[in-house]
């Protein structure tokens, strides 16, 4: 069976580290026959270092499907088009708007470097800010502020060619290519809906719900809440309740 488990409000809860506990439970999960995956709004790059070297081997969907990290290398990336990009950037000046563009590896932010989000950007310093005028072939595009986010909200939702991605803070907005989601990203790589076990807590987590096998809701969130198989409340102690349905149903789906 393939587990596969979103990241942040997931398994990471303050949104730079992963318990050891948690990452022992991933482990006997293998142990016990079974694949793991990743699959986060994070590119691969800034969930590597959340998790322990002996994870890297594994499969990482990065923004939101628009990446795939496999056996340490770059195995799939469908970025936004050049035309779709250079357009996007006139609406974001145009309605005033902070963005991050996460290319393959590197990334360029147009806003202020203080943004309380650019401390989740690149954790492990493994990347480099780049120009604007290298942004090419983005996986994502991230706006972080807006001073007019009604009017860059329309704007967006007029278009076909880009997957609008919402996050619970309502004013924080992937965009990625048309047709990009986390279930599309992992059917590419060959995990049938049926051999899979998904965990997740946000919207962006809804395409893995409405095809996996079983479904695990970490908190609350109305859309989820109608796929989930199965809910762990967020409180004191989440991390005991994650962990204890891993193992369960780590035994389930290898004794079956």
């Amino acid at each position: 069976m393939h587990f596969i488990f979103d990241i942040d409000g997931t398994l990471c809860f303050n949104g730079f580290s992963i318990s050891p506990a948690i990452q022992d439970a991933l482990a006997e999960l293998e142990h016990q026959g079974h694949r793991i995956g990743f699959a986060s709004a994070r590119p691969y790059r800034d969930m590597l270092p959340l998790l322990d070297e002996r994870f890297h081997d594994g499969l990482f969907v990065g923004s939101n499907g628009a990446m795939t990290w496999r056996r340490r290398a770059l195995v799939d990336l469908s970025p936004l088009p050049d035309d779709t990009l250079e357009q996007l950037f006139e609406l974001t000046e145009r309605h005033a708007a902070s963005w991050l563009a996460d290319l393959d590896w590197h990334y360029h932010y147009s806003g202020d470097p203080a943004h309380p989000f650019m401390n989740l950007v690149d954790p492990g310093r493994l990347a480099r800010h780049v120009e604007r005028g290298a942004v090419r072939r983005a996986a994502k595009l991230l706006v972080t502020d807006c001073e007019d986010s009604d009017g860059l909200q329309q704007a967006l939702a007029r278009r076909s060619d880009i997957r609008i991605h919402h996050h619970s803070d309502q004013q924080i907005v992937d965009i990625t290519a048309a047709g990009v989601d986390k279930a599309a990203a992992l059917a590419r790589h060959g995990i049938a809906a049926d051999e899979m076990v998904c965990f997740g807590n946000d919207s962006n987590d809804i395409p893995m719900f409405a095809v996996a096998r079983h479904a695990v809701q970490v908190g609350e969130h109305a859309q989820l809440g109608t796929l989930a198989t199965e809910r762990i409340a967020r409180g004191d102690d989440t991390e005991e309740q994650l962990i204890a349905t891993m193992r369960r149903l780590g035994e389930r789906f290898a004794a079956a």
